[in-house]
């Protein structure tokens, strides 16, 4: 099937009359008959009941036209996109970020730069894994890319790239105020043992697992860090006492509403400070003089 037989699929679906169709084509109605019935044949289902010349959507064939107009609308756009991609591409910016939190600060940055009178350039951002983000600037996918930095991890030839810490504050826990532990002000270790932990990634992350881990000290205490796929969901399962839940002190209240039913407490890990920083990294040889001029207009966001 092409885009031009979905095209009339869609014109039959929505008129309700293969002559209707033929007519604004210009083509006979047994032509637009034998595009349907080919497309029929192709995908192996009925798509309309046809009867007294009279024709109507099978409940295949509602569903495949819901599904069809949002292929040809993302193809549209997909096309939309790249021609602007080809005719801009010198001026061009490809940024990814970890998490809403690292969008927030690189939304900042961004509007930041439009601000100012400088050289135009067009801005490009994705949400990604950290190892998904460490893969694309390897490959010049990404020309850089907004990550927090918190515990302890190494990143993989740290000697290639430069980084630019933009805002830093502290790591605390959200936790459920029908928890116990909300009472207190303190969270240390052991309070933590059976817990549930829970971390935002919109991907699926090691690399995030690892890095609370990093900064829990006693091997002989239980955990089970476990990742969330959305904000929304890490807020509701805090809530609701399914778990306590690792949070950007600073950012957290600029992204969404504080929910009356969390409280956030400090964590005193015996094994790691519990700061954080969120940082902008690139690849020393990359030489994309947007990535200079977004680069040399950042400002060093102090903690709120």
């Amino acid at each position: 099937m092409d885009s031009d037989q979905l095209k009339v699929f869609l014109d039959v679906a929505q008129q309700g009359s293969f002559g209707r169709v033929a007519k604004q084509k210009y083509v006979t109605q047994r032509a637009v008959s034998r595009q349907i019935s080919r497309l029929e044949t192709e995908i192996g289902v009925k798509l309309f009941t046809r009867s007294n010349n009279r024709i109507s959507l099978t409940p295949a064939g509602k569903y495949f036209a819901g599904r069809v107009q949002e292929y040809l609308n993302n193809v549209d756009s997909t096309i939309a996109e790249l021609q602007e991609i080809s005719q801009s591409a010198t001026n061009s910016l490809y940024i990814a970020y970890f998490s809403i939190f690292d969008a927030y600060i690189m939304e900042k940055e961004i509007i930041n730069y439009k601000s100012q009178n400088l050289p135009q350039i067009n801005f490009f951002t994705s949400e990604e894994s950290v190892e998904h983000i460490l893969a694309d600037l390897t490959l010049n996918k990404l020309d850089c890319a907004y990550i927090n930095h918190y515990g302890s991890y190494d990143i993989p030839h740290a000697e290639q790239y430069n980084v630019v810490p933009v805002y830093s504050n502290e790591m605390v826990l959200g936790i459920s105020k029908h928890n116990p532990l909300s009472s207190k002000n303190y969270i240390n270790e052991s309070d933590l043992n059976g817990q549930n932990l829970l971390y935002y990634s919109s991907e699926k992350s090691d690399f995030m697992r690892k890095t609370f881990k990093a900064t829990l000290n006693h091997s002989s205490f239980q955990y089970h860090i476990q990742r969330v796929s959305s904000i929304e969901q890490l807020m509701t399962s805090t809530a609701l006492d399914q778990g306590i839940s690792y949070i950007p002190a600073g950012l957290i209240d600029l992204i969404m509403q504080r929910d009356p039913e969390i409280v956030y407490r400090h964590f005193l890990s015996e094994q790691k400070k519990q700061n954080y920083t969120m940082q902008l990294i690139y690849l020393k040889n990359n030489k994309s003089k947007p990535l200079k001029q977004f680069v040399k207009s950042i400002k060093i966001q102090k903690a709120l």
